[in-house]
């Protein structure tokens, strides 16, 4: 039993070192060109429930340079904020608890090559005021605010250069996407991602759950959170 107990303690040490420097092999170092901004600040907001993040942009800004990213963003209605999130097709279309979405939910992480869609909605007030959430400022560069939505554009599948509606019964607005869920690539590598074009360090191994992404951005970015969990929309 002591030599089961031991082999295993190694396994375990083995095992977390070579998690720990994969991590540290995979982590993004940012851009200082583009981050921390040393002028043309723009602040955008990342939005995080406990296990999914969206990102929230100035419709002023994001109107101001046009195009898919623009496009997509007047779906959000007369709205000071632009909010961008992604997900699986089929599990971040649908609302509510059930034995059939938590089945659907096993299928979005362990099936390969699942669809997915960007959802795009619109809130009045600033996001930390708008959402009983943990909500991070972020204040970013213009440069990196033009290769985040770059990056953010790139997300979206489009037709004759406008992006595409995805046909999803719900109420809010989601476009068909080019990338595909899955438990190697989560909601919150998608937003990481995106603040990886803006300059921003991000560490990849660890960014995909959402309350790690969050001390991440604290840690290597020094940004701080305004409000706390739960989720709430205005």
């Amino acid at each position: 039993m002591k030599l089961f107990y031991r082999r295993t303690g190694k396994a375990l040490v083995i095992v977390f070192g070579l998690f720990f420097a994969a991590v540290i092999l995979t982590s993004r170092s940012g851009d200082l060109g583009l981050y921390p901004p040393s002028n043309g600040d723009v602040t955008i907001y990342v939005i995080n429930n406990g296990f999914h993040t969206d990102i929230a942009l100035p419709a002023e800004a994001v109107q101001a340079r046009g195009g898919l990213l623009a496009s997509a963003g007047r779906a959000a209605g007369d709205k000071a904020w632009v909010v961008y999130g992604w997900g699986d097709a089929g599990f971040y279309t649908t609302k509510g608890f059930s034995v059939a979405r938590a089945f659907d939910g096993m299928r979005a992480l362990f099936k390969p090559g699942n669809p997915s869609v960007v959802r795009v909605f619109g809130v009045s007030r600033r996001p930390d005021e708008a959402f009983d959430a943990e909500v991070v400022p972020v204040m970013i560069s213009q440069a990196g605010f033009d290769a985040l939505a770059q990056r953010m554009e790139a997300s979206f599948a489009q037709t004759n250069g406008a992006p595409i509606r995805a046909n999803v019964a719900n109420s809010d607005a989601f476009f068909d996407s080019t990338g595909h869920f899955s438990i190697l690539r989560l909601c919150n590598h998608w937003t990481a991602d995106q603040l990886d074009a803006a300059g921003l360090p991000t560490t990849p191994m660890i960014d995909g759950l959402a309350p790690l992404f969050m001390l991440d951005l604290k840690w290597r970015s020094g940004v701080e959170a305004t409000a706390k969990i739960p989720h709430k929309a205005e």
